[in-house]
């Protein structure tokens, strides 16, 4: 199997979405501020390693693929899919199981995605977890701390080492060592399974279902605006129970988020129009901004720059390439 290391920085948010859509993954940034992303990424075939460390709050919506299984070591804490996950903790994405996550500041986590067949031959307790697909609420382990800091600390140690150079056997047997201590990590950190109870279940699964049912709703090739009250007549729940299912999952009111889902693509169309002769006005308009000034102020509170200043930065980038 092959095995790619490499070092990413991001200092722009429409590279890093660029960036996602190999791994099935939308985000939309929702707090103010300049990007900051690092990313790292160990791929050995079966088994990617990925450490990813940014500042600004982003929700990501995933669904994951049905030959993968997914751990996430938080060192930063997290809430994923409505729960309050504290640092230093310990999580499983089950295959096919759509989720979402919003950062806190600021966010630092280590990703291990392993392939199907791999676990299943890594044996028990790993080779368990092929065919379990737990409701998040089950997918949070409380580990050892110990475990947990060590096998961080391999990671870091990992991904700041050069790749050796060596002839094509032994980077074979370089890769083979990093699986198998993957495994150990692994087996290491998996400990007692323990639920959080932020909510009690049937709540907190009934508010997640909601906010996840309205993400789906808010789809980015719908003609016209969606507002929160027209959300939640074609769900079929008070405008009240959707804000308390968005600020119990995603941390932000339905206002507020589709406020930021509407400035996140004007964003990105801004950056691909403009090589080809957009305009802010064009792009304000196609995204149901009526009032430019607002736009521009909402936009550059949000992103840390006014939309015109992205636009020239599209068309110098263009010129340039």
């Amino acid at each position: 199997m092959g095995h790619v290391l490499s070092r990413e920085r991001f200092a722009d948010f429409d590279q890093y979405r660029e960036h996602l859509r190999c791994w099935d993954t939308e985000a939309v940034q929702l707090s103010p501020g300049t990007l900051s992303i690092g990313c790292d990424c160990l791929d050995a075939g079966d088994v990617i390693l990925m450490r990813l460390n940014f500042q600004p709050a982003v929700l990501f919506k995933s669904a994951r693929d049905p030959g993968w299984y997914t751990f996430i070591l938080d060192s930063s804490p997290k809430r994923w899919c409505g729960i309050d996950v504290p640092a230093k903790s310990f999580r499983t994405i089950a295959p096919q199981r759509e989720t979402n996550v919003v950062s806190h500041h600021p966010w630092d986590s280590l990703c291990i995605t392993v392939q199907r067949d791999t676990m299943a031959a890594w044996g028990s307790p790993l080779s368990d977890l092929v065919d379990w697909a737990p409701a998040p609420e089950q997918s949070i382990f409380a580990s050892d701390r110990i475990a947990i800091e060590a096998f961080k600390a391999w990671a870091d140690t990992l991904f700041s080492t050069p790749m050796p150079s060596c002839s094509e056997d032994d980077a074979a047997l370089w890769i083979a060592a990093i699986r198998e201590r993957v495994r150990q990590h692994l087996l290491a950190v998996l400990g007692r399974k323990e639920s959080p109870k932020p909510l009690s279940a049937v709540h907190r699964v009934a508010r997640y279902d909601l906010a996840l049912a309205a993400l789906r709703r808010i789809d980015p090739h719908i003609e016209g605006r969606v507002t929160v009250r027209g959300l939640a007549q074609g769900l079929g729940v008070s405008a009240r129970a959707l804000e308390y299912a968005f600020l119990g999952v995603i941390g932000v009111s339905p206002a507020r988020y589709l406020l930021a889902e509407r400035l996140n693509r004007a964003r990105h169309q801004l950056r691909v129009r403009g090589p080809a002769g957009g305009s802010v006005t064009a792009v304000a308009f196609d995204h149901q901004f009526d009032n430019l000034s607002r736009f521009a102020q909402q936009y550059a509170r949000l992103f840390g720059e006014r939309p015109s200043e992205t636009l020239r930065s599209a068309r110098d980038a263009f010129h340039h390439a």
